[in-house]
C-alpha cells in the first residue's frame, strides 16, 4: 500500500467514525493529511445518494497581516506555502485536484503587517488566495489602512492581477453583510455567498452540499484611523440579528444546507452574541489574534485560526443522508487548531521540505521576496540593544525598548520634544538573539511603521501636556497614549504625581515649578492617536487632541511615518557611524 492509499483510507475511516457532535471535552480526531480517493465509489442509483454519514472538512486562516513568508533573523519561513500544502492534501493535486473537497475561508486583516506585503500593497496575499482557491474572505479593520476601495474589486472579489505577462481575474469573494457607507450597504462586498461542496462518506461516496458563508464585522471602528473609515462615511451595524435573520432565510428557503458566520471579531464572543436557538451552525472569527476552539454554553461551535499564518483552524461539517436521499446538517466535528511547523516551512536549499510546501505558493512567495529584495537588503544602520516589547522595570508595564525607539523616531520626524505611541501600534520587534549587533534595513522600517500614518505635531503648553497625561492614565486613554519619550511622568494609579524634563522637576503633586506650565512644548503622535475619539467611560475625559485638531495648536500632519523614519534614521546613521541608538529607560514611571 503506498502513502496516498494509506492516507486516503485513514481519512475515510476518520470521517465515518467521527461525524457527530462530540460531547464537551472530547478530544477531536486529527485532520486528514492526504488526498481523497481518485475515483470515489458512485452509488448504483446516481439520482439518490447512499444513506448514512458524510463530512466536509474546512480550514480557516485569519489575521495573516501580509505574512506570506516570515523572516526570522534572515531565515525565511514559508508559512502560507505550508498551509497551502495542507489544503492540497485534502483537495488533491494535478489532475486529482477537486476544490469541492474542502471549504477554505479567511477572517480578515489580510495584507498589512509584513514588509514584503506592505511594499507591494498586499498583492502577494491576494494573489496567493486566488491560487489557493479560497472560498471567501471577510473584511478586517486593517483592510482600511490603504483605502478600502483599492483592495477589493467592484464585483466584490479580491483584486485582479498580472503575473508572468498574463492577466488573472481574481474570483475570491469578499463577504461582509453589515458594512455601510453613507448609510447604504457598500456594493464592493457581498452579504453572503453560497458555495457548493462535496461531502464524503466512509466508502468514498460523495453527496453535494451547499454552505452559506455570511460575512460580518464587529464594531471595530475604534481600531481604524478616522480619516480612512468614519471620515470616508463608513460605518458598521453590529446587530447580530442581521446575520441571524439572513441565515434563517437562506436555510428555510433551501438555498443552503448549513450556514457559517465568518466574522472579523473574536469567535467566542461573537458566538455568544448569537445567543441560544441560532440557526447558524458555526462561527469562524478573527481580530483578537488568538487561537480559539470550543463551544458556547448553549452549544454554538466556534473556531479562530490565530495570526500571521502561525496556525490554521480545522473542523468538519457533518451531514446525514436519509433513506430518501434527503441531506440534513448534523453537526460540527473534529475542531482543532494546528501550528505551522517552523522546521518544515523552511526552503533555503533546493528540495528542502518539498513534501510540506505547495509548489505554486512557494514559487509565488519567492517572487514576492525577489520583488522587494532591494529594500530587504538596503541596510540603514545597526542596533546594539534588543528592541523588544519586554516591559522595562519600574514602568508599570508602560515602557519597552521597542516603543522607546519608535517614540524617539516620531519625535525626530516631527522635530518635537515629546512623543507617544499606542500599544496597538507596536507591531514588530528586533531582538539581538545573542549577537552583539543587528542590521536594520528599509524593509524593517516598514515592519515598524506599517500603517502609513501621518505624524501629527502640536504646539501646546506644558499645562496642556498635563491634560494629555491625565487622559493617558484613564482606562479610555491608556491604550492610545501608552508609551512616551521626551519627558518622565511619575504616576500612581490614575494620578500624575510628577513631570520631569531632562531631570528637572517641572510639576509635583499639583504645583508647577516657575513658569513651566505656560512654556511651549512640541508634541508628536501618529495619525491614529490624533484622530481616535475615545472618551473615558468613568471620568468622561475625552482625547484632548480631537479638539486641538481644529485649532492652531496643530501645526503639521503631512509627514508619512515610514518614509520619514527612513530619512531620520539615515541621518542618524550617517552622523554616528551607523549606530542607531535605542533608549533603555522607563519614562512612564510607577511611583508610590
Amino acid at each position: 500500500m503506498n502513502r496516498a492509499e494509506f492516507i486516503s483510507l485513514a481519512v475515510l475511516s476518520a470521517i465515518f467514525f467521527s461525524c457527530y457532535k462530540p460531547p464537551t471535552g472530547e478530544s477531536p480526531l486529527p485532520p486528514p493529511a492526504g488526498p481523497q480517493p481518485e475515483e470515489p465509489v458512485v452509488p448504483e442509483d446516481n439520482d439518490k445518494p447512499q444513506p448514512g454519514q458524510y463530512a466536509l472538512p474546512l480550514i480557516e486562516t485569519t489575521d495573516i497581516h501580509g505574512h506570506i513568508v516570515y523572516s526570522e533573523s534572515g531565515t525565511l519561513h514559508y508559512r502560507l506555502a505550508y498551509i497551502a500544502d495542507k489544503v492540497e492534501d485534502i483537495r488533491g493535486r494535478g489532475d486529482n485536484y477537486d476544490k469541492s473537497r474542502l471549504l477554505l475561508l479567511d477572517g480578515g486583516d489580510l495584507y498589512q503587517g509584513s514588509s514584503i506585503s506592505n511594499l507591494q500593497d498586499g498583492q502577494p496575499i491576494y494573489m496567493a488566495m486566488d491560487l489557493m482557491d479560497y472560498d471567501a474572505v471577510t473584511v478586517g479593520n486593517h483592510e482600511f489602512d490603504w483605502v478600502f476601495d483599492t483592495l477589493v474589486d467592484s464585483d466584490a472579489t479580491l483584486p485582479d492581477y498580472d503575473r508572468g505577462g498574463l492577466h488573472y481575474m481574481n474570483e475570491v469573494p469578499v463577504v461582509c453583510s453589515n458594512l455601510y457607507r453613507n448609510g447604504s450597504r457598500v456594493s464592493c462586498t457581498r452579504d453572503y455567498v453560497i458555495v457548493e461542496k462535496s461531502a464524503v462518506n466512509a466508502s468514498g461516496a460523495t453527496v453535494p452540499v451547499k454552505i452559506g458563508i455570511i460575512g460580518f464585522a464587529t464594531n471595530y471602528a475604534g481600531s481604524i484611523m478616522t480619516s480612512k473609515f468614519a471620515g470616508m462615511g463608513y460605518s458598521i451595524n453590529a446587530d447580530y440579528s442581521l446575520a441571524e435573520n439572513l441565515a434563517a432565510s437562506l436555510e428555510s428557503s433551501g438555498q443552503c444546507d448549513a450556514s457559517i458566520l465568518l466574522v472579523h471579531g473574536a469567535a467566542n464572543s461573537s458566538a455568544g452574541n448569537l445567543g441560544g436557538g441560532s440557526v447558524i451552525d458555526l462561527v469562524l472569527g478573527g481580530h483578537s489574534h488568538t487561537t480559539q476552539s470550543g463551544r458556547t454554553s448553549q452549544g454554538m461551535p466556534y473556531l479562530q485560526g490565530g495570526r500571521y499564518a502561525e496556525h490554521y483552524a480545522y473542523a468538519r461539517l457533518c451531514f446525514t443522508v436519509d433513506d430518501e436521499g434527503a441531506v440534513s446538517f448534523s453537526g460540527v466535528d473534529s475542531q482543532n487548531i494546528f501550528t505551522v511547523d517552523s522546521t518544515r516551512d523552511l526552503h533555503s536549499t533546493q528540495g528542502q521540505n518539498a513534501d510540506d510546501l505547495s509548489e505554486t505558493v512557494l514559487s509565488l512567495s519567492d517572487e514576492a521576496v525577489a520583488n522587494v529584495a532591494d529594500e530587504l537588503n538596503d541596510v540603514i544602520g545597526y542596533i546594539d540593544v534588543s528592541a523588544t516589547t519586554y516591559y522595562i522595570s519600574g514602568s508599570g508595564d508602560r515602557a519597552a525598548t521597542m516603543s522607546n525607539w519608535m517614540c524617539d523616531i516620531i519625535r525626530r520626524i516631527g522635530d518635537a520634544d515629546v512623543a507617544f505611541v499606542n500599544s496597538g501600534g507596536i507591531r514588530t520587534t528586533f531582538p539581538l538573539n545573542g549577537q552583539s549587533r543587528r542590521d536594520i534595513t528599509v524593509a524593517n522600517v516598514y515592519d515598524m511603521f506599517p500603517f502609513c500614518n501621518t505624524t501629527y505635531v502640536y504646539d501646546i503648553t506644558y499645562a496642556e501636556l498635563l491634560k494629555v497625561f491625565t487622559y493617558a492614565l484613564t482606562s479610555g486613554g491608556s491604550a492610545l497614549f501608552s508609551r512616551v519619550t521626551g519627558i518622565d511622568c511619575y504616576y500612581n494609579g490614575g494620578t500624575v504625581r510628577s513631570l520631569r524634563k531632562d531631570g528637572t522637576v517641572i510639576y509635583q503633586n499639583g504645583s508647577w515649578t516657575g513658569n513651566w506650565a505656560a512654556r511651549n512644548v512640541l508634541l508628536a503622535v501618529s495619525e491614529y492617536i490624533a484622530t481616535t475619539e475615545r472618551t473615558d467611560y468613568y471620568t468622561d475625559i475625552p482625547n484632548p487632541l480631537i479638539e486641538w485638531n481644529s485649532s492652531p495648536r496643530l501645526i503639521d500632519n503631512t509627514m508619512v511615518d515610514n518614509e520619514n523614519a527612513i530619512r531620520v534614521l539615515r541621518e542618524e546613521a550617517e552622523a554616528s557611524g551607523g549606530r542607531l541608538k535605542i533608549d533603555t529607560a522607563a519614562h512612564f514611571i510607577e511611583s508610590n
